[in-house]
């Protein structure tokens, strides 16, 4: 189903999430509470318009983003983590305009994260989100690194680069670029071991956190578009 105005109007009275690296600059304390997607929770901030995720009758995550920004985000159990691969669909609807992903600012209407418990030392952006979410998210920690996996942008996909926000604790890696068509699903296969190996330069811990997110606050524009069938796999 597309989202239209009708039913950006409709859903407008769902709870929603805001962790948005544009929040940076404000000292109040985020909070992390449940959302009615089964499993996962939502990490509200302040002073940012929060974008929207939806449980779809199938069994995925609708995102919405009406300049706004957030993030939706799970543990790992043992069964997921320890398998290699993660495998989903996805599909976008509307998107913002593309925007440099490797500068602070980027907009992106959908984005999956994978979060690996690392080694302990400064860390930037997770530093300050450890200090700063109330109550902590879950065991979320300031030695953490991320990947995450990026639909939209000016860059072409294939191409992995530092997350502007988080120094050397993350990397982005664009699945599909500025060229993708919105309307239509694609299938997603992604080698966590490989991908970590590439961006850190040592072998994977098993992954702890997967996390969603859909940005457009930047543009003040509208993304919208959906995630499912997210399956850890060993094959």
């Amino acid at each position: 189903m597309l989202f239209t105005e009708f039913h950006i109007a409709k859903r407008s009275g769902l709870l929603a999430a805001a962790l948005t690296v544009g929040l940076l600059a404000f000292g109040a304390p985020a909070k992390a509470r449940e959302v009615a997607v089964d499993g996962w929770k939502i990490i509200e901030f302040p002073g940012i318009t929060p974008s929207r995720f939806v449980k779809s009758p199938d069994g995925g995550i609708e995102i919405l983003s009406d300049k706004s920004s957030a993030m939706l985000y799970r543990a790992l159990g043992p069964q997921e983590s320890g398998r290699r691969y993660l495998t989903w669909r996805w599909r976008v609807d509307a998107a913002p305009p593309p925007t440099d992903l490797t500068r602070r600012g980027g907009d992106r209407p959908l984005a999956m994260h994978l979060c690996f418990k690392g080694k302990s030392r400064d860390s930037g952006f997770l530093d300050w989100m450890s200090r700063v979410i109330r109550p902590d998210v879950d065991d979320f920690t300031r030695d953490h690194r991320c990947l995450t996996y990026v639909w939209g942008g000016s860059a072409a996909a294939g191409l992995m680069f530092p997350n502007p926000y988080m120094k050397e604790r993350g990397f982005m890696v664009v699945l599909r670029g500025v060229n993708a068509p919105t309307g239509e699903w694609f299938m997603e296969k992604i080698d966590c071991a490989k991908d970590y190996r590439t961006a850190f330069g040592e072998d994977a811990p098993k992954p702890s956190f997967i996390a969603i997110s859909g940005d457009s606050d930047e543009t003040k524009s509208i993304a919208a578009g959906s995630i499912a069938a997210l399956t850890f796999r060993d094959n």
